[in-house]
């Protein structure tokens, strides 16, 4: 399947083509995640955290672990809503929420805020690089039947991912290099258009086709 399809169906099924198709383009949110209360905070040690809150379970349990109840109770008088069980209203006030909880989770290093984390609910990750998730996170692992490590046109050798989709009974079809520019000229010339040999070498004669080793 392509890439760009899997790409539109995602942000198809998030209503994102409906929305700017049916009004303007969406603002630049940075980090935010869209629609509900999501964000990378530093901690204490210098590690990026990602934190989102969608569901009333998860913010119940972040506000908790981070001991806001009396911050965001204020807040919430202040701004006349409720943040408990409408995660748009979280995103509306985005701006207003963050500072909070920059400084609660500035104040804790990485190894607390995973354990507090992990004992109430809390949806987290570390948030890394795509060179540290893909030397750290097991799901993001180039070691997985998703790829095969090639010699490169290039001259580098790394991995390369196959096709996105497995199906029961059918085995994956091998990984290949992508080819040269050029390489395969002369193989198209004679089988597609079915040119003789003399008729391929006037065209490279002539500088109108080229093989690999003359770009």
């Amino acid at each position: 399947m392509p890439l760009s399809n899997v790409a539109l169906a995602l942000i198809g099924h998030m209503g994102q083509i409906a929305e700017v198709l049916t009004g303007d383009d969406r603002p630049r949110q940075g980090n935010d995640l869209f629609g509900a209360f999501g964000r990378d905070f530093v901690t204490a040690d210098g590690r990026r955290v990602m934190v989102v809150a969608i569901t009333a379970r998860q913010w119940s349990g972040l506000v908790k672990v981070l001991e806001l109840g009396a911050e965001i109770a204020a807040l919430e008088a202040s701004l006349g809503v409720s943040f408990a069980h409408n995660e748009g209203v979280r995103f509306v006030h985005r701006d207003a929420l963050f500072p909070s909880f920059e400084r609660a989770i500035g104040r804790l290093a990485l190894d607390d805020l995973q354990r507090v984390f992990d004992a109430n609910a809390v949806c987290w990750s570390p948030y890394w690089t795509l060179h540290a998730a893909l030397r750290e996170d097991p799901h993001c692992s180039t070691e997985c039947e998703l790829f095969t490590t090639l010699d490169h046109p290039s001259g580098y050798r790394y991995p390369a991912p196959g096709a996105m989709a497995s199906f029961d009974g059918a085995a994956r079809q091998p990984v290949e290099r992508a080819p040269r520019l050029g390489e395969h000229t002369d193989e198209v010339l004679a089988d597609v258009l079915s040119l003789s040999s003399a008729r391929i070498g006037e065209l490279h004669d002539a500088g109108i086709v080229a093989g690999p080793e003359q770009r």
